[in-house]
């Protein structure tokens, strides 16, 4: 087993020797033992436990993987949330914004409200699932704490056929059903094994 502390044998402070981190092991047991340098059966035990603190030094990220969709002629409205692994002694307090390159030129946008959640809106009032059936959106989440921490997480919004009211009738990415209830990749799948069997 590797050894994570050491001590110095002369004023017996410990030390490690190894990175530590409070996400994997928050406490950590050792024994020490101090014995007389001219009378080495003269000892003793002493149990040392120590507490790993936490730094901030995980980065945001979704509480979830968020996939929505938008209707060819309505508005789409999402609510995304955020999990830090590190503790935070006032509560966290996330920011979400656009990643830099998309903020300009995103057909959505995002508002933060600023209580560790954001909503993201459409930018347009029409979408064409024939010219753009998807879209990924880089959305920047930071933690506020020191050092601060950020990542980038992708929402992923398809662009649907929806009835009169928003309901989500069809989508480009739903495989094509065949007559018989299979999709077309089932039916090509048969078709290869009949063929390496023939």
């Amino acid at each position: 087993m590797d050894r994570i502390f050491n001590i110095d044998s002369g004023n017996g402070s410990i030390f490690t020797s190894k990175t530590l981190d409070r996400e994997t092991l928050l406490w950590h047991n050792i024994t020490v033992i101090a014995s007389e340098i001219n009378n080495p059966k003269e000892s003793s035990r002493v149990p040392v436990y120590i507490k790993v603190l936490d730094v901030n030094d995980n980065a945001p990220e979704f509480a979830m993987f968020y996939e929505t969709f938008v209707c060819e002629n309505a508005k789409a409205e999402q609510t995304l949330s955020a999990i830090d692994k590190d503790d935070s002694f006032g509560g966290h307090k996330f920011s979400f914004s656009l990643a830099p390159e998309v903020a300009g030129s995103s057909n959505f946008t995002i508002q933060d409200n600023r209580d560790n959640t954001a909503g993201i809106f459409t930018r347009k009032t029409r979408y064409n699932r024939h010219e753009m059936s998807m879209y990924l959106l880089p959305v920047v989440i930071s933690d506020n704490d020191y050092p601060i921490q950020s990542s980038t997480e992708t929402v992923t919004i398809r662009v649907c056929a929806c009835d009169h009211r928003g309901k989500m009738l069809s989508c480009n990415a739903e495989a094509l059903i065949h007559p018989t209830g299979l999709s077309t990749g089932a039916l090509i799948a048969i078709l290869l094994c009949i063929i390496i069997l023939l």
